[in-house]
């Protein structure tokens, strides 16, 4: 949830808590009720909303509404003491004890794909919403006897029959907590020891990046041992339990008490694709080797974060990689470095013709995205229409392909959204077959779109790097608008490319010789080793995948 969201979220409940303080004051203290009970049903309603949305933070409204309703249903009828206080504890019972409901029915279990010997059990429990409707409907039901001034008896005997359901909700998921889910802890446990798998990947992230697998998962089979995916998310556990290699289990370990149970005997090795906070629930059994692989080389922070140091042993795919974390002050002993290239490059096409050979030349357009952090946000959206318009006024044909990040971004998907109308127009207009939307990011991978084009313009991202390997020239966005010395130490791969300002001043310069002059083509050879390692061409995967096995026998 990011600090918007947040904060409209702590303005709702705080909202939520004003309405049923007032609607409290007003039946408990006031003859007003109409209005008190208008709050009341305005509040309730609330309720409703937010646990329809996933929040528990409801327990202090809806004990302030059933003081005010209870205290109103007196003032209004001549009712038992007695069932009026039975009535009231029963309901103040239920709701709180709302966070043991939260603790039990809520609580995520292990679960496993496609593991030999592993049957995932039915869900014995009844949904969290079944548990928590339970208190509106009460207190609604409390309202109602209020106003219509009926007797308290059989109130307190619906409210009887509420809580006892309820109890026996509590009651079933906590046996299933206590007994089933060690059960299926242990179930999955021998599964996977008899599965006896050599190495695991370990992977947490939101949904929608199972990428960082998928672009691995090719490689990790070539290794020739079992193994498995160990999942930290829901999300991405179901996808890749539709994804994985035919014969890979995934298992789902949402807490960390979940992770003992994958480490098993015949575990050699973990792999790593990003450094995910909950890398360290696996990282913690010094017994196994962790190594992390990330899902990209580029100069970005994020390809020398200092949390890397925490792995035995870190996969880069050139000296640049190992000297990028040193310039950076991210002090990591070079034994931990293997250099095994950037495997995934080998279905690129290597590139002999010459960029000025090209009559009518295909440009790849490759956006990142604006990143968490302002000082990380390398994005040149801003710049996209002036780009692409140069290039369309240059007779190119664009391939436009954003970061799979960039919805997260309305800014951004109003500045695609442009950029899909402008290659549409030109589209019809002259009959080039620009490549965009889904047709781009959906249809086509990354390698095939670089392989499809001439030449690139992309931002600083791992992008970058990838297409160096085809010998094409390219060009990189400078939206830090630093100047050109300290653009190049902080992001070396720039000496291999033609550099676009900030606000796209010397486009029309970089354009000449991205397209035509290329006077850089000699650099990027010796750039292109740096950055992605000297392996024969017809056996560049090899190199990764001779350093896994050395780690995972």
């Amino acid at each position: 949830m990011g600090v918007k969201d947040r904060l409209v979220a702590n303005a709702a409940r705080a909202a939520l808590n004003l309405i049923a303080a007032v609607a409290f004051a007003i039946l408990a203290l006031t003859a007003h009720n109409v209005i008190g009970y208008v709050l009341a049903g305005v509040a309730l309603a609330g309720v409703a909303w937010q646990t329809r949305h996933g929040s528990r933070a409801t327990i202090a409204p809806q004990l302030l509404i059933a003081a005010g309703l209870l205290a109103a249903y007196r003032s209004a009828v001549d009712v038992s003491t007695a069932g009026l206080a039975l009535t009231g504890a029963l309901v103040v019972l239920v709701i709180a004890n709302q966070p043991i409901f939260a603790d039990t029915v809520d609580r995520p279990t292990a679960d496993a794909a496609r593991l030999p010997g592993f049957r995932p059990k039915r869900r014995l429990l009844a949904p969290p919403a079944a548990v928590y409707v339970a208190t509106p409907v009460l207190l609604l039901l409390v309202g109602v006897f209020a106003v219509a001034k009926l007797p308290i008896w059989p109130l307190t005997a619906i409210v009887a029959v509420v809580t006892a359901g309820t109890a026996v909700v509590g009651a079933q998921a906590l046996r299933v907590r206590v007994h089933g889910v060690r059960q299926s802890g242990r179930e999955i446990h021998s599964a996977l020891a008899d599965f006896d798998a050599s190495f695991a990947l370990h992977f947490s992230a939101p949904d929608n990046t199972e990428y960082h697998v998928a672009m691995w998962q090719p490689y990790l089979e070539r290794i020739g041992r079992r193994w498995i995916i160990v999942a930290r998310e829901r999300g991405p556990f179901e996808v890749l339990a539709r994804t994985a290699p035919p014969g890979v289990p995934v298992v789902f370990c949402p807490l960390i008490e979940h992770v003992d149970e994958v480490v098993t005997p015949g575990l050699h090795a973990v792999f790593y694709v990003n450094n995910g906070m909950k890398n360290s629930h696996l990282v913690r059994f010094h017994r196994l080797t962790h190594i992390q692989l990330l899902h990209g080389d580029s100069d970005k922070a994020s390809s020398y974060n200092s949390v890397t140091a925490m792995f035995d042993r870190i996969f880069v795919a050139g000296e640049a990689a190992i000297d990028r974390y040193g310039a950076h002050g991210v002090l990591i002993p070079r034994e931990k470095f293997d250099i095994v290239g950037r495997p995934q490059v080998e279905s690129i096409k290597v590139s002999a013709a010459g960029i000025r050979d090209v009559a009518e030349p295909v440009v790849l357009y490759a956006t990142t995205w604006t990143s968490h952090y302002a000082d990380a946000n390398y994005c040149s959206l801003p710049i996209g229409e002036q780009i692409v318009t140069k290039l369309l006024e240059r007779g190119t044909t664009v391939i436009l392909r954003p970061h799979p990040y960039a919805d997260r971004d309305p800014a951004s998907v109003r500045r695609l959204a442009r950029l899909h109308q402008i290659l549409s127009t030109d589209r019809d207009r002259t009959g080039r077959q620009h490549v965009f939307g889904a047709a781009a990011t959906t249809q086509m991978s990354l390698f095939e779109c670089i392989n499809r084009s001439d030449a690139m313009i992309s931002d600083v991202s791992g992008v970058a790097s990838d297409f160096l390997y085809s010998r094409k020239p390219f060009a990189l966005t400078n939206m830090a608008g630093r100047a050109a010395d300290e653009f190049e130490t902080s992001f070396p791969l720039a000496k291999a490319a033609y550099v676009i300002d900030e606000n796209a001043d010397n486009l029309d310069a970089v354009l000449g010789d991205l397209l035509r002059n290329d006077p850089l083509a000699g650099t990027r050879q010796r750039v292109r080793t740096y950055y992605l390692g000297d392996f024969p061409p017809d056996s560049y995967a090899d190199g990764f995948v001779e350093a896994a096995r050395r780690y995972t026998d």
